[in-house]
């Protein structure tokens, strides 16, 4: 849509401000950001697992050769972890808003319905605060894809 456009375009700094991303490094972190009410979501729920087990006597089987617990079991891990970046940044770069900040980048809330919900700072702090949240996100993202 255009907003959606708009909005884009309005977030990608110019290289001169301190939290500068490329483009392409921007609409990574922004677009990672936007999934965590879906992460959230997903681990609110109790995995079912019961359609990839089959109880045969004694013997549990997990149909498809593969063990559905444990691939569950990794799901929710790397669920848990991106979660915990997302949260880890918000809260390293903005404590005082925290909630406020994760209500923003994640879920799309814009300053003016923030401040509604009583955000205790101005228009400029907060969007330095959210320029700075993808920056250090952009960062973090990048140290764990270079772990070898």
């Amino acid at each position: 849509s255009d907003g959606e456009r708009m909005e884009v375009k309005n977030r990608v700094l110019s290289e001169k401000n301190e939290f500068y991303l490329p483009k392409e490094e921007f609409l990574t972190v922004l677009h990672f950001a936007l999934q965590y009410p879906n992460w959230v979501q997903e681990l609110r729920t109790e995995p079912d697992t019961s359609k990839a087990i089959t109880y045969d006597g004694e013997k549990v089987q997990t149909s498809g050769g593969y063990d559905a617990c444990s691939e569950t079991a990794m799901r929710r891990y790397m669920l848990e972890k991106k979660k915990k970046l997302v949260e880890d940044t918000a809260r390293e770069v903005a404590p005082e808003i925290y909630d406020y900040l994760i209500l923003g980048v994640a879920y799309g809330w814009t300053f003016w319905q923030l401040q509604e919900k009583g955000m205790p700072c101005g228009k400029d702090m907060y969007y330095r605060k959210r320029r700075q949240f993808y920056f250090c996100l952009s960062s973090e993202m990048n140290n764990v894809i270079n772990l070898h």
